[in-house]
């Protein structure tokens, strides 16, 4: 814990609200190794929510019903207090834990945490250079520098990465796409108000319908029909809110068969009809 690199920063109440949506405590870099590093979350008398990343080395998570191996890019988010526990594997000395901690408290903070804990379970993977973890790592450089959070951008930041880290859990980092793939999307946004059939996409590439979906599916996590629609809906989106166009001219120009289709799509995707849509954004 000499290394410049490490440290931990705590944070006191960031503003005049009394009670704060979300609050950054702490956060810091530690390494752990050779000591008694052992939590049991049933038994703490600190309140709140901890995200812990592993950066190097390995820790242990431990739940009822199972106990997960913490290595270089496995994180832990929990709700003290629960009965959960994480430690230095006893029976390897020479491990050293190193790993980056976000501890946080507020009520706008529980429906991020109920959806990743119900959809991704207490730990999962996230790659070092995404968002989440590349927001706290450099906050902690910028702080060793002298920086000073303003009133309230603790509570922000926190807000920035559970937004992002849901967003980095449910949309993983996908390769760039093969030839065949790329070219179907760009055909896609060029020629999306004509009538488009994904068989005739694939014959362009001379490929079948089927390996043609398989490919484009794993290649860019959803299906050719669902991105087709998806940049049809954005750019009916754009002309709700820019233009007086009416609802089936708005189909037509999308490529949507007729206005009841598009709007049954759009309020599928929304929540709400293209109307409503646009009554509740033009101003």
């Amino acid at each position: 814990m000499t290394n410049k690199t490490f440290g931990s920063f705590g944070f006191l109440q960031s503003g005049s609200l009394a009670d704060e949506p979300l609050v950054l405590l702490d956060f810091g870099l530690e390494a752990r190794q050779k000591e008694a590093y052992d939590y049991d979350n049933a038994k703490r008398d600190y309140s709140g929510y901890l995200f812990q990343y592993t950066l190097r080395g390995q820790g242990v998570f431990e739940e009822p019903g199972q106990t997960q191996s913490l290595s270089a890019g496995k994180a832990f988010l929990i709700h003290v207090p629960e009965e959960s526990r994480y430690f230095l594997p006893a029976d390897r000395p020479e491990v050293c834990w190193e790993f980056l901690y976000v501890h946080f408290r507020g009520e706008a903070a529980l429906p991020f945490f109920n959806r990743i804990r119900e959809s991704f379970g207490s730990c999962f993977f996230l790659p070092r250079d995404s968002f989440p973890i590349l927001l706290w790592l450099n906050l902690h450089r910028e702080i060793r520098e002298g920086r000073q959070l303003k009133s309230y951008e603790g509570g922000e930041l926190v807000y920035r990465f559970l937004s992002a880290l849901l967003r980095t859990l449910e949309s993983p980092s996908l390769p760039e796409p093969s030839p065949a793939v790329a070219a179907a999307l760009h055909y896609m946004k060029e020629h999306f108000p004509e009538r488009l059939s994904m068989e005739e996409l694939a014959a362009r590439l001379d490929l079948s319908a089927a390996y043609f979906t398989r490919l484009f599916t794993r290649e860019t996590g959803q299906t050719p029909l669902a991105s087709l629609t998806g940049i049809r809906l954005s750019h009916a989106v754009f002309l709700l809110l820019n233009t007086s166009l009416c609802i089936e001219e708005i189909a037509a120009s999308c490529g949507f068969s007729c206005g009841n289709y598009f709007c049954k799509v759009f309020r599928k995707a929304s929540g709400v009809s293209p109307a409503e849509y646009r009554h509740r954004h033009v101003r």
